[in-house]
């Protein structure tokens, strides 16, 4: 049955995991989640599962929560959470993937949490190419963890309790901010590329006269404005002397 891994990456760092667990497990196979959530492909048959995400206001993106609602897993299978953070902490999205996992499926077996550097250029600075850098470097003992926590199938408990406040901020980020992509602008950098249009996990973005438009639907990832080639997408006028961010280990080709 081997074991499936599931991942949610905008600007690589979770791809980034699921590609060193890969070639450390044998019999592993890499799912997309915005590509098997966009194809209607549920049903999966294996001994491990492993879902990676980057941690969203204090809880799970959007789309990995669909995703798992959705998701059919043999009752047997060990199920592994891997939450990728900027810096930021929350035991939430955990408590959430067993909700999402509902009683048909089996419950969230052990979880970590691996503390990168953020690509929310919307509310901060993204770090320099070299501080991206020591952060990978220095968290590579934890995911040589990871793996070996992975192999031996162990077991941890996950609290049932979450952090009210947390889950506050991110109902209202969920729910009720619903214009997420409302001050997303592009200049006269634009080179009509699709790059925006191909990479967005929820198909929000299409060409229109050769320039993308956003059509309400974000799911607030970033991958649009870090991942353009030309760096012609802006938020309002705020992120317009910003860093962009990709992991230096991935592709742009392995994103879209």
């Amino acid at each position: 049955m081997g074991t499936k891994i599931f991942y949610f990456s905008s600007t690589g760092n979770s791809l980034y995991v699921a590609k060193r667990l890969k070639e450390k497990i044998e019999n592993c196979e890499l799912v997309s989640i915005p590509k098997a959530y966009n194809e209607n492909m549920f049903d999966y048959n294996c001994e491990k599962a492993i879902i990676i995400f980057p941690l969203h206001c204090f809880g799970l993106p959007i789309i990995v929560e669909n995703f798992i609602s959705k998701l059919k897993l043999n009752r047997d299978a060990y199920v592994f959470a891997v939450q990728i953070t900027g810096g930021g902490s929350s035991r939430n999205s955990f408590i959430e993937i067993d909700e999402a996992l509902g009683n048909n499926n089996p419950k969230l077996s052990n979880k970590i949490e691996i503390k990168y550097i953020s690509n929310y250029i919307k509310a901060g600075k993204n770090p320099t190419a070299e501080r991206a850098q020591v952060a990978l470097d220095n968290n590579e003992w934890k995911v040589d963890k990871l793996i070996q926590l992975i192999k031996e199938k162990q077991v941890d408990e996950i609290s049932k309790n979450k952090n009210p406040v947390y889950s506050t901020f991110y109902k209202i980020w969920r729910d009720k901010y619903k214009n997420k992509d409302k001050k997303f602008n592009v200049n006269d950098d634009c080179i009509g590329c699709k790059v925006c249009e191909k990479i967005c996990p929820v198909n929000n973005i299409e060409l229109k006269e050769n320039k993308p438009v956003w059509k309400g639907n974000c799911t607030d990832c970033m991958a649009c404005i870090n991942n353009c080639p030309r760096n012609a997408i802006n938020i309002g006028k705020s992120t317009i002397k910003k860093n962009r961010y990709k992991n230096p280990y991935i592709k742009l080709e392995e994103l879209l």
